[in-house]
């Protein structure tokens, strides 16, 4: 059995994406894979993380929920009132959380897998930090993406589907260059946990774009419709474009027109895995139902 450690970090306003999400991830499990999951919150109660094991019994894989306080980052910068709250910067301290392990996938809860992650976990990492997908480049003419001249990279990264060397970043002090960018950066952040990430790395494997298709790609073939589009063609080719987005691990719903579970008409593929979740599980929120009742697609 291969056993692989997959962090999510989310709260009880996501339950329903998150549920889809782990539901997903263990559908399209080989049957020698395990994947040993560990969910970062900070209010989740009991109730909800027994429906989730629930989900998982009679299963390769297992799931544990741990409750981390907000107050860890009551001084970084967040989108108050909006979905990037201090919970985003959870996924930075995967290194201190899971001293057991030398490597560890992270992954996004508004994403919908569509295949194993061993050949993703197994990536020789060995002279770098993490690994994840590149979205631009890291110059002053980037489109989506903030530019900061203290970030080396040649590329700018997203941290929706990220490997982390546990081991290499353990021994570098990760974590605490993590809190040294917030206070250091601090309101010059816009992205967050993105900026902070590429900021404090410098080796960083780039992945293939299947680890993070957009939906604006993946549902359509006429891409000079999708915002995404415009900044992530001075990346890949249109042909390297076309292989990794009909070969998609990791469909990212990230942009427009919004997360399925809000629209009006849930794309299929995403539906079939609301079926599959737990009834108790299906946890629409107030504003799930506001922009669902709003949506025009």
């Amino acid at each position: 059995m291969n056993t692989i450690p997959v962090v999510f970090t989310f709260d009880k306003r996501i339950v329903l994406g998150a549920a889809v999400t782990v539901k997903s991830l263990i559908d399209t499990a080989k049957p020698e894979t395990a994947y040993d999951i560990y969910v970062y919150h900070p209010d989740i109660d009991d109730k909800t993380a027994k429906e989730f094991e629930k989900m998982l019994e009679g299963t390769n894989h297992s799931i544990h929920f741990e409750y981390v306080s907000k107050d860890r980052f009551k001084n970084a910068p967040i989108n108050k009132g909006g979905s990037w709250t201090e919970i985003v910067y959870y996924r930075l301290l995967i290194p201190e959380l899971l001293p057991q392990y030398d490597k560890v996938i992270y992954a996004d809860t508004d994403v919908l897998f569509k295949d194993d992650l061993t050949e993703a976990y197994n990536i020789d990492l060995t002279d770098y930090e993490c690994a994840a997908v590149a979205m631009e480049p890291n110059n002053e003419n980037m489109i989506c993406h903030k530019y900061f001249p203290e970030n080396k990279n040649e590329l700018t990264y997203i941290s929706s589907f990220i490997i982390f060397n546990c081991n290499k970043l353990r021994e570098e002090k990760f974590v605490d260059k993590v809190f040294d960018v917030i206070k250091t950066f601090n309101t010059r952040l816009k992205f967050f946990d993105l900026d902070t990430l590429n900021i404090a790395c410098d080796k960083i494997y780039n992945l293939p774009y299947r680890y993070g298709v957009f939906q604006s790609l993946y549902y359509s073939d006429d891409w000079s419709k999708s915002a995404e589009y415009e900044f992530i063609k001075h990346v890949y080719s249109d042909e390297e474009l076309k292989k990794e987005v009909k070969n998609v691990v990791m469909l990212h719903y990230a942009g427009k027109p919004g997360k399925p579970w809000r629209r009006k008409f849930v794309p299929k593929d995403y539906q079939e895995f609301i079926n599959k979740i737990p009834k108790s599980l299906r946890k629409y929120t107030f504003r799930d139902f506001r922009k669902k009742l709003f949506s025009k697609v």
